[in-house]
Parts: structure tokens; sequence; C-alpha cells
């Protein structure tokens, strides 16, 4: 019975992990240099969120999306 518990646990916690599919884009960049702005953009956020640890722990997904469009890119979400 126990081990029940642990299964629903599990895959009521991985729902909890899903994040919205979609990709990056703008006209006229590769796939390539769509992926090095987006790896420029995460460590952008990675880096301001170790500056500001105590500053809201949740906003580094917040800093990467401005830091794609400022570049010039455009979220487009995958169909379901």
């Amino acid at each position: 019975m126990k081990s029940v518990y642990v299964t629903v646990l599990i895959g009521m916690l991985s729902g909890c992990a899903t994040t919205p599919s979609g990709h990056w884009e703008q006209t006229g960049r590769t796939e390539l240099e769509t992926q090095n702005d987006l790896s420029h953009c995460e460590k952008t956020a990675y880096l301001d969120s170790q500056r500001n640890k105590t500053d809201e722990p949740f906003k580094g997904p917040i800093i990467e999306k401005n830091c794609m469009q400022r570049l010039g890119y455009t979220y487009i979400n995958n169909p379901k």
C-alpha cells in the first residue's frame, strides 16, 4: 500500500515539473545562432541569480525571456 502512495506522489510531482512547450524564433537566424543566443541569455539569468540570491529567486526565467526579446526573438508555443 505504501508503494502505491509513493507512485502517485511521484506522478503528481512529475506533472508539476512540466513547462510549456515552445521555441524561440527570429527571421533569418539559424538554429545554431538561436541556440547560441539562448545559451547567452541563460548564462545572463544564472549570473544575475547568483548576484542576487535573496532577490526574487524565481525571476531567472523572466530575465532569460527579456534577454531573448531584446535580441529580437519571439517565443512560439508548439501546438498541442
